[in-house]
């Protein structure tokens, strides 16, 4: 009646004349956005232009536009109409690695039923992973988003545009409706107009940049984004005003966890398995790791190899290179196919990442003893001899720590990885070794001081010893005496 071509209407709808072909054909039928769409454009209602939904779809869409304001408002979750991501690696929310999790799991929970947007940051394998898993599969945060659940993977390197059309699959949105089909842009604007007010959780899993993270942040005002990094740069881009630190868990639900896989062993001889655990630094990915190994050798029935095996994980290379198969699903994006998940290769990946000098400096820093003792901002240039900047280039690729003003600290995983690789740095040992015996002379009547830098000193003495230094030869008296009350 208004002589308009095919190509017009695609245009002005911002989708192909074979679209448009398939609806007046009756092979297809738009989707609730495009159907606005179609009566503003015409000036006509659904009804007039045959687009009217069917009785059971129409009081579907009634319903949520009612309860369209109402956070509370919920369907039954799994329906056969439910939508959740096969993505999602189920099986990590259900293990003994969420133990010492319960307060920090509904403080999420809670956030994420206000519809905010979050992001979990923290040390690699501190179990962020598990944690999103456990709250995809949690029906209270089922109920809350009844239009589903989205997981994407995206690691180091991700393809975007194929991680939105994989979406886009599950929203059965093709990629032959729109123009421009290669293009991310293309697929965020599609995918948050078919989203439109459903209600939906949108998990953004191992992100490691800004950009590729927000490419995901669609959906309307009824949905809630969860964005999992370690980097903190990429934390604070995606959601400055809402952030939460996964802490490890502590060393009570350690040893539950571990007796979980070998509850004989955690019992008879409960000293040596806490000796694991803080050597470890209470960090769930290198428990669990732990826990299986050990359950592997329990199951042989021979003591003898279960303690040999203990023996071993003593031995922090041992630790650090100590992997087991996972299925294709549970693999973390950032791990290329063919390496098994091992703390070594876990923290490598951030590792590989920073420039030479920030790979220099953190070898130098991994002098200090690990957390809880901390460093000074002062010492740390000092010893690692490079610039602030590269203190901030490893503080936000997540591997250091900052534990107060201008002082920070480095987790014992990162400590052992960072010293196994190879001998210690003797000229940065020195510099550690002066400036601690410096700031001792210039502080051996503040007491206070000297406690807050207790370890280091005794870092600095042992340094000595292997520099073959003697520290009492150029020390005050005074000094010498307090050296003499602390050994």
């Amino acid at each position: 009646m208004r002589g308009w071509s095919l190509a017009r209407i695609a245009e002005a709808l911002g989708i192909t004349t074979r679209t448009v072909i398939r609806w007046e054909r009756g092979q297809a039928t738009p989707y609730p956005y495009y159907r606005e769409r179609l009566c503003a454009l015409f000036g006509k209602s659904a009804l007039e232009l045959g687009l009217e939904p069917d009785g059971k779809e129409r009081e579907k869409t009634i319903s949520m536009e009612k309860h369209a304001g109402d956070p509370s408002f919920s369907q039954s979750p799994r329906s056969a109409s439910y939508l959740i991501d096969n993505m999602i690696p189920e099986a990590l929310g259900r293990g003994g690695n969420l133990l010492g999790r319960s307060e920090l799991l509904e403080q999420i929970k809670e956030r994420l039923r206000e519809g905010e947007r979050l992001t979990l940051y923290g040390l690699p394998g501190v179990g962020k992973t598990s944690l999103a898993v456990a709250l995809a599969i949690d029906k209270q945060i089922q109920a809350r988003f009844p239009d589903g659940i989205l997981w994407v993977g995206l690691g180091t390197q991700p393809n975007v545009v194929s991680q939105l059309a994989r979406w886009g699959s599950l929203l059965r949105v093709w990629p032959h409706e729109f123009e421009d089909s290669e293009s991310h842009e293309t697929w965020a604007r599609t995918l948050q107009a078919f989203i439109g007010s459903r209600a939906m959780l949108l998990i953004i899993d191992d992100a490691w940049t800004a950009e590729d993270a927000l490419a995901f942040q669609i959906g309307g005002t009824r949905c809630a984004h969860l964005l999992l990094t370690r980097l903190l740069q990429v934390a604070l881009a995606f959601s400055q005003e809402n952030m939460l630190m996964v802490p490890e868990i502590p060393e009570d639900e350690c040893l539950k966890l571990l007796a979980r896989y070998v509850p004989r062993l955690v019992t008879h001889d409960k000293e040596s398995v806490c000796t694991l655990v803080r050597a470890v630094g209470r960090l769930p990915l290198a428990l669990t790791l732990m826990g299986k190994h050990l359950a592997l050798q329990d199951l042989t029935g021979q003591p003898r190899r279960v303690q040999a095996a203990l023996t071993r994980l003593h031995e922090t290379r041992h630790r650090l290179h100590l992997s087991i198969p996972v299925t294709v699903q549970e693999r973390p994006p950032h791990l290329p196919a063919g390496v098994p998940i091992s703390l070594h290769a876990t923290i490598a990946v951030s590792d590989q990442r920073l420039s030479t000098q920030a790979q220099i400096m953190l070898r130098r820093l991994a002098l200090f003893a690990p957390k809880p003792n901390s460093f000074s901002e002062e010492v740390a240039l000092a010893v690692g001899g490079e610039p602030a900047e590269i203190l901030d280039e490893l503080w936000d690729a997540g591997l250091l720590e900052s534990c107060n003003a201008e002082r920070y600290t480095l987790h014992q995983t990162i400590v052992d990885y960072a010293r196994a690789d190879q001998p210690p740095d003797l000229a940065a040992l020195r510099r550690l070794v002066l400036y601690m015996l410096n700031f001792l002379e210039n502080h051996i009547q503040d007491s206070e001081m000297l406690e807050i830098e207790t370890i280091n000193i005794l870092t600095a003495l042992d340094g000595a010893a292997t520099l073959q230094m003697q520290p009492e030869a150029v020390l005050t008296e005074s000094a010498r005496i307090w050296l003499q009350t602390l050994r």
